[in-house]
Protein backbone atom coordinates (compact mmCIF):
# COMPACT_ATOMS: atom_id res chain seq x y z
CA UNK A 1 0.00 0.00 0.00
CA UNK A 2 1.65 3.55 -0.99
CA UNK A 3 2.04 6.04 1.09
CA UNK A 4 -0.51 8.28 -0.16
CA UNK A 5 -3.42 5.67 0.21
CA UNK A 6 -2.60 4.55 3.60
CA UNK A 7 -2.87 8.72 4.42
CA UNK A 8 -6.20 9.01 3.13
CA UNK A 9 -7.30 5.36 4.66
CA UNK A 10 -5.82 6.82 7.86
CA UNK A 11 -7.18 10.17 7.90
CA UNK A 12 -11.23 8.83 7.30
CA UNK A 13 -10.53 7.00 10.13
CA UNK A 14 -9.43 9.32 12.37
CA UNK A 15 -11.48 11.92 11.00
CA UNK A 16 -14.77 9.46 10.80
CA UNK A 17 -14.24 8.54 14.67
CA UNK A 18 -13.65 12.07 16.17
CA UNK A 19 -16.79 13.16 14.12
CA UNK A 20 -18.77 9.90 15.06
CA UNK A 21 -17.78 9.63 18.33
CA UNK A 22 -18.93 14.06 19.04
CA UNK A 23 -22.03 13.06 16.96
CA UNK A 24 -23.09 9.85 19.21
CA UNK A 25 -22.53 12.01 22.45
CA UNK A 26 -24.84 14.89 21.52
CA UNK A 27 -27.39 12.44 19.89
CA UNK A 28 -27.47 10.49 23.26
CA UNK A 29 -28.14 13.46 25.18
CA UNK A 30 -31.05 14.62 22.72
CA UNK A 31 -32.30 10.40 23.06
CA UNK A 32 -32.17 10.59 26.85
CA UNK A 33 -34.32 13.83 27.20
CA UNK A 34 -36.38 12.92 24.37
CA UNK A 35 -37.18 8.96 25.64
CA UNK A 36 -37.36 10.28 29.07
CA UNK A 37 -39.55 13.36 28.27
CA UNK A 38 -40.92 12.85 25.20
CA UNK A 39 -39.13 16.64 24.63
CA UNK A 40 -38.10 16.94 20.99
CA UNK A 41 -35.14 19.76 22.06
CA UNK A 42 -35.11 21.44 18.94
CA UNK A 43 -32.36 23.90 20.89
CA UNK A 44 -29.68 21.60 21.46
CA UNK A 45 -28.08 22.75 18.35
CA UNK A 46 -27.78 26.35 20.21
CA UNK A 47 -26.88 24.77 23.59
CA UNK A 48 -23.87 22.40 21.77
CA UNK A 49 -22.88 26.48 20.07
CA UNK A 50 -23.29 27.63 23.82
CA UNK A 51 -20.97 25.71 24.99
CA UNK A 52 -18.43 26.23 22.68
CA UNK A 53 -18.37 29.68 23.14
CA UNK A 54 -18.28 29.68 26.52
CA UNK A 55 -15.13 27.62 26.26
CA UNK A 56 -13.57 29.73 23.76
CA UNK A 57 -14.21 33.29 26.02
CA UNK A 58 -13.01 31.68 29.09
CA UNK A 59 -9.84 30.47 26.96
CA UNK A 60 -9.07 33.58 24.50
CA UNK A 61 -10.94 36.37 26.55
CA UNK A 62 -9.75 35.19 30.64
CA UNK A 63 -7.07 33.41 29.50
CA UNK A 64 -8.06 30.13 31.37
CA UNK A 65 -6.54 27.11 30.19
CA UNK A 66 -8.70 25.07 28.07
CA UNK A 67 -9.15 21.63 30.33
CA UNK A 68 -10.10 23.68 33.43
CA UNK A 69 -12.54 26.04 30.81
CA UNK A 70 -14.27 22.34 29.85
CA UNK A 71 -15.04 21.16 33.11
CA UNK A 72 -16.30 24.50 34.03
CA UNK A 73 -18.53 25.13 31.44
CA UNK A 74 -19.77 21.53 31.41
CA UNK A 75 -20.34 21.72 34.92
CA UNK A 76 -22.25 25.06 34.39
CA UNK A 77 -24.40 22.86 32.21
CA UNK A 78 -25.84 21.86 35.38
CA UNK A 79 -27.76 24.47 37.47
CA UNK A 80 -28.48 26.03 33.63
CA UNK A 81 -30.48 23.19 33.55
CA UNK A 82 -31.94 22.55 36.36
CA UNK A 83 -33.38 26.44 36.24
CA UNK A 84 -34.81 25.62 32.95
CA UNK A 85 -36.23 22.63 34.26
CA UNK A 86 -37.71 24.51 36.99
CA UNK A 87 -38.84 27.50 35.09
CA UNK A 88 -40.01 25.70 31.97
CA UNK A 89 -40.25 22.49 31.37
CA UNK A 90 -41.62 21.03 34.06
CA UNK A 91 -44.74 23.15 33.69
CA UNK A 92 -45.79 21.11 30.53
CA UNK A 93 -45.20 17.52 32.27
CA UNK A 94 -49.11 17.05 32.09
CA UNK A 95 -50.04 18.64 28.72
CA UNK A 96 -51.66 16.28 26.26
CA UNK A 97 -49.82 16.18 22.98
CA UNK A 98 -46.66 18.08 25.35
CA UNK A 99 -43.97 17.00 22.38
CA UNK A 100 -45.25 19.46 20.31
CA UNK A 101 -45.62 22.36 23.25
CA UNK A 102 -42.01 21.25 23.71
CA UNK A 103 -41.03 21.72 20.61
CA UNK A 104 -42.49 24.87 20.19
CA UNK A 105 -41.31 26.11 23.51
CA UNK A 106 -37.79 24.54 22.44
CA UNK A 107 -37.88 26.55 18.72
CA UNK A 108 -38.41 29.73 21.04
CA UNK A 109 -35.56 29.21 22.88
CA UNK A 110 -33.17 28.72 19.85
CA UNK A 111 -34.67 31.61 17.97
CA UNK A 112 -33.67 33.88 21.05
CA UNK A 113 -30.15 32.24 21.29
CA UNK A 114 -29.37 32.69 17.38
CA UNK A 115 -30.18 36.27 18.07
CA UNK A 116 -27.92 36.48 20.95
CA UNK A 117 -25.26 35.05 19.26
CA UNK A 118 -25.68 36.79 15.87
CA UNK A 119 -25.32 40.36 17.67
CA UNK A 120 -22.79 39.28 20.04
CA UNK A 121 -20.13 36.77 18.85
CA UNK A 122 -21.33 37.16 15.16
CA UNK A 123 -19.60 40.93 15.73
CA UNK A 124 -16.56 39.90 17.13
CA UNK A 125 -15.67 37.18 14.96
CA UNK A 126 -16.79 34.88 12.12
CA UNK A 127 -14.59 32.03 13.61
CA UNK A 128 -13.40 30.58 16.53
CA UNK A 129 -10.92 28.63 17.56
CA UNK A 130 -9.48 27.82 20.92
CA UNK A 131 -5.89 26.67 21.99
CA UNK A 132 -4.88 23.04 22.11
CA UNK A 133 -5.50 21.02 25.37
CA UNK A 134 -2.26 18.76 24.06
CA UNK A 135 0.31 20.39 22.07
CA UNK A 136 2.40 18.88 19.24
CA UNK A 137 1.46 15.77 16.75
CA UNK A 138 1.60 12.17 16.86
CA UNK A 139 2.74 10.23 14.12
CA UNK A 140 0.39 7.06 13.11
CA UNK A 141 2.88 5.49 10.13
CA UNK A 142 3.18 8.32 7.64
CA UNK A 143 -0.16 9.98 8.84
CA UNK A 144 0.28 12.70 11.58
CA UNK A 145 -2.88 13.89 13.50
CA UNK A 146 -2.80 16.55 16.13
CA UNK A 147 -2.75 14.94 19.50
CA UNK A 148 -5.32 17.49 20.51
CA UNK A 149 -7.60 16.07 18.69
CA UNK A 150 -6.20 12.37 19.59
CA UNK A 151 -7.34 13.29 23.66
CA UNK A 152 -10.70 14.94 21.96
CA UNK A 153 -11.09 11.93 20.44
CA UNK A 154 -10.21 9.59 23.67
CA UNK A 155 -12.64 11.65 25.90
CA UNK A 156 -15.49 11.24 24.01
CA UNK A 157 -14.97 7.75 23.91
CA UNK A 158 -14.78 7.41 27.44
CA UNK A 159 -17.61 9.25 28.01
CA UNK A 160 -20.05 6.94 25.88
CA UNK A 161 -18.55 4.19 27.28
CA UNK A 162 -19.07 5.39 31.21
CA UNK A 163 -23.10 7.13 29.88
CA UNK A 164 -23.63 2.95 28.86
CA UNK A 165 -21.92 1.57 31.80
CA UNK A 166 -24.77 4.41 33.75
CA UNK A 167 -27.61 3.58 31.43
CA UNK A 168 -26.82 -0.07 31.88
CA UNK A 169 -26.03 -1.18 35.79
CA UNK A 170 -26.77 2.46 38.00
CA UNK A 171 -30.21 1.98 39.72
CA UNK A 172 -30.56 5.23 37.57
CA UNK A 173 -29.93 4.45 34.36
CA UNK A 174 -32.47 1.03 34.63
CA UNK A 175 -35.41 3.38 36.17
CA UNK A 176 -34.41 5.87 33.00
CA UNK A 177 -35.36 2.71 30.67
CA UNK A 178 -38.38 1.76 32.82
CA UNK A 179 -39.72 5.01 31.69
CA UNK A 180 -38.31 4.83 28.14
CA UNK A 181 -41.22 1.78 27.85
CA UNK A 182 -43.60 2.45 29.84
CA UNK A 183 -43.94 5.33 32.41
CA UNK A 184 -47.36 4.66 34.00
CA UNK A 185 -46.06 0.92 34.87
CA UNK A 186 -42.54 2.73 35.98
CA UNK A 187 -44.84 4.70 38.88
CA UNK A 188 -46.35 1.75 39.98
CA UNK A 189 -43.31 0.19 40.64
CA UNK A 190 -42.10 3.26 42.77
CA UNK A 191 -40.21 4.75 40.07
CA UNK A 192 -40.13 8.64 40.93
CA UNK A 193 -41.31 9.39 37.42
CA UNK A 194 -40.99 12.92 37.65
CA UNK A 195 -37.76 12.80 39.69
CA UNK A 196 -36.13 10.91 36.52
CA UNK A 197 -37.41 13.56 34.00
CA UNK A 198 -35.94 16.25 36.13
CA UNK A 199 -32.74 14.03 36.39
CA UNK A 200 -32.45 13.16 32.02
CA UNK A 201 -32.92 16.87 31.11
CA UNK A 202 -30.03 17.29 33.55
CA UNK A 203 -28.26 14.98 32.21
CA UNK A 204 -29.38 14.85 28.60
CA UNK A 205 -27.98 18.57 28.14
CA UNK A 206 -24.84 17.91 30.26
CA UNK A 207 -23.73 15.55 27.45
CA UNK A 208 -24.69 18.59 24.78
CA UNK A 209 -22.60 20.39 26.56
CA UNK A 210 -19.62 18.11 26.71
CA UNK A 211 -20.33 17.22 23.12
CA UNK A 212 -19.92 21.09 22.07
CA UNK A 213 -16.73 21.62 24.75
CA UNK A 214 -15.16 18.71 22.59
CA UNK A 215 -15.80 19.67 19.14
CA UNK A 216 -14.45 23.32 19.61
CA UNK A 217 -11.16 21.63 21.15
CA UNK A 218 -11.00 19.16 18.45
CA UNK A 219 -11.90 21.96 15.30
CA UNK A 220 -12.16 25.66 14.66
CA UNK A 221 -16.31 26.46 14.00
CA UNK A 222 -18.56 29.20 13.58
CA UNK A 223 -22.20 30.16 14.31
CA UNK A 224 -23.45 27.76 11.83
CA UNK A 225 -22.33 24.78 13.85
CA UNK A 226 -25.51 25.24 15.51
CA UNK A 227 -27.82 24.38 13.07
CA UNK A 228 -25.90 21.46 11.86
CA UNK A 229 -25.82 20.05 14.54
CA UNK A 230 -28.79 20.18 15.30
CA UNK A 231 -30.52 18.58 12.03
CA UNK A 232 -27.80 15.99 12.72
CA UNK A 233 -28.75 14.86 16.21
CA UNK A 234 -32.20 14.70 15.16
CA UNK A 235 -31.37 12.60 12.12
CA UNK A 236 -29.15 10.12 14.38
CA UNK A 237 -32.12 9.73 16.92
CA UNK A 238 -35.10 9.00 14.35
CA UNK A 239 -32.82 6.80 12.36
CA UNK A 240 -31.39 4.68 15.40
CA UNK A 241 -34.80 4.95 17.01
CA UNK A 242 -36.23 7.74 19.25
CA UNK A 243 -35.47 6.25 23.22
CA UNK A 244 -32.56 4.35 21.85
CA UNK A 245 -29.40 5.13 23.52
CA UNK A 246 -27.63 2.12 21.63
CA UNK A 247 -29.21 3.36 18.09
CA UNK A 248 -27.93 6.81 18.85
CA UNK A 249 -24.60 5.43 19.53
CA UNK A 250 -24.40 3.31 16.57
CA UNK A 251 -25.82 5.79 14.43
CA UNK A 252 -23.82 8.35 15.37
CA UNK A 253 -20.54 6.46 14.49
CA UNK A 254 -21.76 5.79 10.90
CA UNK A 255 -22.86 9.12 10.27
CA UNK A 256 -19.45 10.55 11.22
CA UNK A 257 -17.51 7.69 8.94
CA UNK A 258 -19.99 8.87 6.52
CA UNK A 259 -19.67 12.57 6.68
CA UNK A 260 -15.79 11.68 6.57
CA UNK A 261 -15.87 9.52 3.07
CA UNK A 262 -17.65 11.70 1.68
CA UNK A 263 -16.13 14.51 2.70
CA UNK A 264 -12.47 13.11 1.15
CA UNK A 265 -13.85 12.02 -2.06
CA UNK A 266 -16.46 13.91 -2.81
CA UNK A 267 -16.87 17.64 -1.17
CA UNK A 268 -17.41 18.45 2.46
CA UNK A 269 -20.94 20.06 1.27
CA UNK A 270 -22.18 17.16 0.07
CA UNK A 271 -21.03 15.43 2.97
CA UNK A 272 -23.42 18.09 5.06
CA UNK A 273 -26.32 16.28 3.30
CA UNK A 274 -25.18 12.71 2.55
CA UNK A 275 -27.05 11.29 5.46
CA UNK A 276 -29.87 13.10 5.57
CA UNK A 277 -30.59 11.48 2.23
CA UNK A 278 -29.70 7.63 3.50
CA UNK A 279 -32.15 8.46 6.86
CA UNK A 280 -34.80 8.94 4.14
CA UNK A 281 -34.03 5.94 2.25
CA UNK A 282 -34.22 3.99 6.10
CA UNK A 283 -37.37 5.73 6.63
CA UNK A 284 -39.21 4.23 3.86
CA UNK A 285 -38.49 0.61 4.87
CA UNK A 286 -38.02 0.93 8.59
CA UNK A 287 -40.67 4.30 9.87
CA UNK A 288 -39.86 3.82 13.72
CA UNK A 289 -36.23 3.63 12.88
CA UNK A 290 -33.75 0.83 13.36
CA UNK A 291 -33.14 0.52 16.65
CA UNK A 292 -36.64 1.04 17.84
CA UNK A 293 -38.39 -1.09 20.43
Amino acid sequence: MSDATLIILLSTLTTGLMLGVIFSLVAVGVTIIYGSIWMPNAANGQFFLLASLFVWSATVSFGLHPAFAALLVIGASVPLSYLLEATLVRRFYDVPNRNISYFVLTLGITQILAGIFSITYGVWSDQFQIPPIVAGVTMIGPFPIANNRLAAMLIAGALLAALFALLRYHKYGRALRAVFQNRDAAALRGVDVRGIYRMSFVLGNAVVFAGGVLFACAYSFDLTVAWTMAITAFAIMIIGGPGSVLGALVIGIVFGFTQAIVSIFASPTVAAFSYLGAMLVILLFKPSGLFAR
